[in-house]
């Protein structure tokens, strides 16, 4: 599907640089009250659950008191929190081992003070670039800056790349203390995009899980993976190639990690309705516990790429109903919905390019932006209040 750039380059500049502003500023006392669903029949069939359910930390505007409101709903409607770090490495720093920018630690603490007690916490980094063929950008005072020298030189699997990479990953899983921790993210786009870059980033992985293994025995170490790409649905993806490939990695994987959304460019008529319920067979069928690392579908309309996209509450509910019952069949370890709020006040603010882009995942959120809830909410509740095996 159309790539994520909501979540790189430019727009996570100025969401990082926003995050980084308040976390120096004192605490707003403003007040946030969660909007609570409302009590509407919810037939589910399942009467326990065995995955965690959990949002990653996208905000619904640049306000102080809208971002507040979005942790106290991670707070209340999952228990489970997702960092997700993908706006480049600091590759010199990593590599002797020296001291992070105010940047970098600055949003690590403002995240690490944000996740909710008691919740556990999914940590994902990846060594790819948002076009997932290249080497990740440089992270130094913000975000993918260019590569300095003689970083721009050298391939993902370099015995350079190799120290830096795992010196990073070490300091991320003793900052963080994560309970589940994904070394790449949305890998097999690689292998659609440039096989050069798949082989040397398969050599990185397998030495990065390898090396972590012996520090951290007992931490999940995994990638997640673009199901429309392993579906072969992506321009320039095959089905079994990227079955043969992701099965050469199953030995440095524990989890399978998703990326999962049943819509956009990939689809007929741009998206799947209803989501069937074959729609993770594929990813089943590698025989590893499933983590959905990130996934959504919108609630409603939107324009963009000079198309009107059409999409219904109905449809959403529909594919988090089909989604958590997989996810409690098919004992998935958790299960991450990209948007916890709507974020189409933030939307707004972005160039028309951009505003294309972010417009895909705008209404992904399980609450509007007005604070109501929406009637997916209602299942994912249900789901959360079973009791935790």
């Amino acid at each position: 599907m159309v790539r994520k750039i909501l979540k790189y380059g430019i727009l996570l500049v100025f969401i990082i640089f926003i995050l980084g502003a308040l976390s120096g500023k004192k605490k707003d006392n403003t007040q946030n009250i969660v909007t609570k669903n409302p009590q509407v029949p919810i037939s589910i069939k399942d009467t326990s659950r065995s995955f965690h359910l959990g949002f990653t930390r996208w905000p619904p505007s640049f306000e102080a008191a809208d971002i507040e409101h979005m942790y106290q709903f991670i707070a209340e409607h999952g228990d489970l929190i997702a960092h997700h770090f993908d706006a480049g490495v600091p590759w010199p720093e990593a590599y002797d081992d020296q001291p992070f920018s105010k940047h970098v630690m600055d949003d690590w603490s403002f995240s690490k003070s944000k996740t909710p007690k008691g919740h556990k916490v999914y940590v994902a980094i990846t060594p790819l670039a948002d076009s997932r063929d290249a080497m990740a950008k440089y992270l130094g005072s913000s975000d993918n800056m260019t590569i300095p020298s003689p970083w721009n030189g050298y391939a993902l699997n370099d015995e350079h790349v190799k120290r830096a990479y795992l010196n990073y990953a070490r300091r991320v899983v003793d900052y963080y203390h994560p309970d589940y921790l994904a070394i790449g993210i949305e890998v097999n786009v690689a292998l659609t995009k440039d096989r050069a870059a798949w082989d040397a980033y398969k050599d990185l992985h397998k030495y990065t899980y390898q090396e972590l293994k012996k520090i951290y025995p007992e931490l999940p170490i995994f990638a997640s993976f673009s199901l429309s790409h392993m579906e072969g649905l992506e321009s320039g993806s095959e089905k079994r190639m990227q079955e043969q490939e992701i099965r050469s990695l199953l030995p440095y994987l524990d989890y399978m990690g998703l990326s999962a959304y049943p819509y956009g460019f990939a689809y007929k008529g741009g998206k799947l309705a209803p989501v069937p319920d074959s729609y993770f067979d594929t990813a089943i069928s590698f025989g590893k516990p499933i983590a959905v690392g990130e996934t959504g579908m919108p609630s409603a309309n939107f324009s963009a790429f000079l198309m009107t996209w059409e999409f219904t509450q109905d449809e959403q509910t529909q594919y988090i109903d089909m989604l958590l019952h997989a996810a409690e069949r098919n004992k998935f370890v958790f299960v991450t919905n990209w948007a916890a709020v709507d974020f189409d006040k933030l939307v707004k603010l972005f160039p028309p390019i951009a505003r294309d882009f972010a417009s895909f995942f705008v209404y992904t959120g399980l609450e509007k932006s007005d604070g109501s809830p929406k009637s997916a909410l209602a299942k994912w509740d249900a789901y959360r209040a079973l009791p935790f095996r």
